[in-house]
């Protein structure tokens, strides 16, 4: 099938799965991640954020979504571009709220991501790019996050961009993790690998807020 078609197909399924999905009534989107809410409330709506990590840290970060999907009833998206998403890390009751699409290039991943966003109809979307080579991330124009960020201002949808470094110059809020780990760190519990990750928080170039030791359990 051609990726038009693809595209086409995605939005059939936009229309059909969410008809009553709306932006939420409120400014921020709570991860349920302590430290990370403590900036604001959570991620802020009508506006792009983007999370630096490596692949691991980020896989984290999803957790704490799909999480708090369940418990907020609400909706989200996923535009998965490196294939990395693997179902079962992370909160099984929250897939039936999150739409995900794999994407194999930043081009696709794009694509998906402004057909979402245009949509507005969801008041969550996460594009992950962490999968990505960055000579493939590089590719995309620095003109797409300032557009992305005029499109999430009038839909009120919170953009979160997750990337291997700071690439996303439009973003309102960047937070970076880091996670010092070693081999014994595979044999113990997901709750216990928050212990050590490091997080910090920025907003349009100068830092926010810096964040202690992250100590969250996952509920």
């Amino acid at each position: 099938m051609p990726p038009s078609a693809n595209i086409i197909s995605l939005a059939a399924a936009l229309a059909e799965r969410f008809p009553a999905a709306a932006p939420l009534p409120v400014r921020h989107w709570a991860t349920g991640w302590e430290e990370i809410d403590a900036l604001e409330g959570g991620v802020p709506h009508n506006a792009v954020t983007e999370l630096c990590s490596s692949p691991a840290c980020g896989g984290f970060f999803l957790h704490q979504v799909t999480t708090s999907l369940r418990q907020k009833g609400s909706f989200a998206a996923l535009v998965d571009g490196g294939r990395m998403f693997d179902p079962g890390s992370h909160d099984a009751a929250g897939f039936p709220r999150l739409l995900v699409t794999f994407c194999d290039t930043s081009e696709q991943s794009v694509k998906v991501t402004d057909l979402l966003l245009r949509d507005g109809n969801l008041p969550l979307v996460l594009l992950d790019l962490q999968g990505l080579s960055l000579r493939n991330i590089g590719r995309i124009p620095a003109s797409t996050w300032h557009r992305f960020q005029r499109l999430v201002e009038r839909s009120g949808t919170a953009l979160v961009v997750m990337t291997p470094q700071p690439i996303v110059e439009a973003a309102r809020v960047r937070i970076t993790l880091r996670a010092n780990w070693n081999l014994a760190d595979l044999q113990r519990l997901r709750g216990e690998l928050f212990v050590n990750i490091r997080a910090q928080a920025y907003r349009r170039g100068r830092q926010v807020q810096p964040m202690e030791e992250v100590r969250t359990r996952i509920a």
